[in-house]
């Protein structure tokens, strides 16, 4: 009798607890998976949004994102007392129109007018358009700059300043296990794009990623905007989760 109860126990749990145990531990491990990419990816937008007009940049490879972050915006004077002077060298201080500009810390960078690659006079990344602030750090209506003179042909509408940060790459690895989204910083200005950036600091983001793809596509009729996809694709515990997510990009410098 009690072999034939531990039977009809046994019975039971394979039929009605077992795969009521397995589908739970495989959601559980689904919802860990999904919260992990969609954090990563809610970063990677987060950056997006509030990077340099016509920063974003992604490797042949797909597999790394470049952005130029930014912290602040102001429009400078253009056609009065205080103008900032362009073609003149050295640069020495102008006026802010309206509220004034955030200077994150000493040594601020800033940025005119940034149209990207292929135009070397208006590449943040080749430093054309970017110049040192020696204003110190916090809100101010009148900013002192040093270096090389401001190319003339970076003057034009909206007349806007950008207090610029250390570019950012995201890049991910899955030729190694478990594959890797990192999120690299503070390796200075580079160009052509570094895969991976050499220097600075990084920090993982999502590990067990199995496929990775980002793609930006600018619109050829209209240069004034992008749109960046994000592919990220998780495994692990034999489960796997792939999230989509599209950013717009602003591209008006």
């Amino acid at each position: 009798m009690v072999i034939a109860i531990t039977g009809v126990v046994i019975g039971v749990i394979a039929i009605f607890i077992v795969p009521a145990s397995t589908a739970y531990f495989a959601s559980s491990a689904r919802a860990q998976l999904g919260d992990q990419a969609d954090t990563a990816l809610r970063r990677i937008a987060r950056d997006l949004s509030l990077a340099l007009p016509n920063s974003a940049s992604v490797s042949a490879s797909n597999g790394s994102l470049e952005l130029i972050p930014i912290s602040a915006a102001a429009r400078y004077v253009v056609d009065s007392a205080g103008a900032l002077q362009f073609g003149v060298a050295p640069i020495s201080s102008f006026s802010i129109v309206g509220p004034p500009l955030r200077l994150s810390h000493a040594s601020q960078q800033l940025a005119w007018y940034n149209l990207g690659t292929g135009v070397d006079d208006a590449n943040a990344y080749k430093l054309g358009n970017v110049r040192t602030s020696t204003t110190a750090a916090g809100t101010a209506s009148g900013i002192t700059v040093s270096g090389a003179a401001l190319p003339n042909s970076l003057q034009a509408p909206p007349y806007r300043v950008y207090a610029v940060e250390q570019p950012v790459t995201y890049r991910c690895n899955t030729s190694t296990t478990p594959g890797t989204l990192t999120r690299y910083t503070g390796y200075g200005f580079v160009d052509p794009q570094p895969d991976p950036p050499s220097g600075g600091t990084s920090a993982v983001l999502a590990r067990n990623v199995t496929a990775c793809r980002f793609v930006y596509d600018s619109s050829p009729f209209a240069t004034r905007y992008g749109v960046v996809t994000l592919q990220l694709q998780l495994t692990s515990q034999g489960e796997t989760v792939s999230l989509y997510h599209t950013v717009h990009v602003d591209n008006l410098p």
